[in-house]
């Protein structure tokens, strides 16, 4: 009786060892495969990083807006003091429906 308690003690630790070593193959397998995923998204975002930081450079912005954008005429450039700003008593500066019109001057 005792030898065929140590063999299926023995047989059903053998099967556990198996089975723990298939669990541990299939989460290495998954691994590997997440760390391969890992490394093309790492690749993707340096790509994507190096692309913002061309566009962003001083010269590729300024071909960008090329004939767009233009220092405003002084007919259309308006001057406010920072009392007129802040004529309403806030601290904030004030919404354009609280100022007053004439308060704007143009400068010619």
């Amino acid at each position: 009786m005792s030898i065929i308690l140590a063999v299926s003690l023995f047989g059903s630790g053998a099967i556990s060892i198996v089975w723990l070593r298939m669990e541990i193959s299939a989460t290495a397998k998954k691994c590997g495969n997440l760390e391969d995923q890992r490394e093309m998204v790492a690749r993707e975002l340096r790509e994507l990083r190096g692309r913002k930081s061309t566009m962003l450079r001083p010269s590729v912005l300024a071909q960008l807006v090329t004939g767009r954008l233009t220092i405003p005429s002084a007919r259309r450039t308006v001057h406010v003091s920072e009392r007129e700003m802040y004529s309403n008593g806030q601290s904030g500066l004030a919404r354009k429906d609280e100022l007053p019109q004439r308060k704007f001057s143009v400068r010619r």
